[in-house]
């Protein structure tokens, strides 16, 4: 039996596949929780995010997409913090973006393959993250006993 290789095709394909499905559901996500009384960061991230990673699509400008999107993350940070929806965790957010710029200016194809290993994991620990902070608010409006479904009460 000949052992099985994998192409740098389908590999590249797999990351694709991956990092779409993961910003979709970021993107998603982040609508929903906005909605239902959340803050609009992880929007505005995801967002950022899925323009940068269209412009590394297109394979024009990268460099600068990335340094802006890192810019306007730490940015998005930083205002966070002064308007209290800051906590800690919301860090993760900034990681993706700040591999996107190593991504971006990588020459080895090492550092290449660990940058996009390192978005990804980031985007997972996102996505955790998110999906955790998603059902603390549904535990706090479960709280309020008003007679209403968790997401009527946060969606009016």
């Amino acid at each position: 039996m000949t052992p099985l290789k994998s192409s740098p095709h389908l590999l590249s394909f797999c990351f694709k596949l991956v990092l779409v499905l993961l910003l979709a559901y970021l993107l998603l996500s982040g609508f929903y929780m906005w909605m239902i009384g959340g803050t609009a960061i992880y929007v505005s991230s995801a967002v950022l995010l899925i323009m940068t990673a269209y412009i590394f699509k297109l394979g024009k400008y990268q460099k600068l997409c990335a340094v802006l999107n890192l810019l306007i993350s730490a940015t998005t940070l930083y205002f966070s913090t002064a308007h209290l929806f800051f906590s800690p965790v919301q860090f993760f957010i900034f990681l993706p973006a700040l591999f996107f710029v190593l991504l971006a200016f990588a020459r080895l194809e090492k550092v290449r393959a660990l940058s996009k290993f390192l978005i990804l994991l980031s985007l997972l620990i996102w996505c955790s993250i998110h999906f955790t902070q998603l059902k603390q608010l549904q535990a706090y409006y479960q709280t309020q006993h008003t007679g209403e479904s968790w997401q009527q009460f946060g969606a009016l």
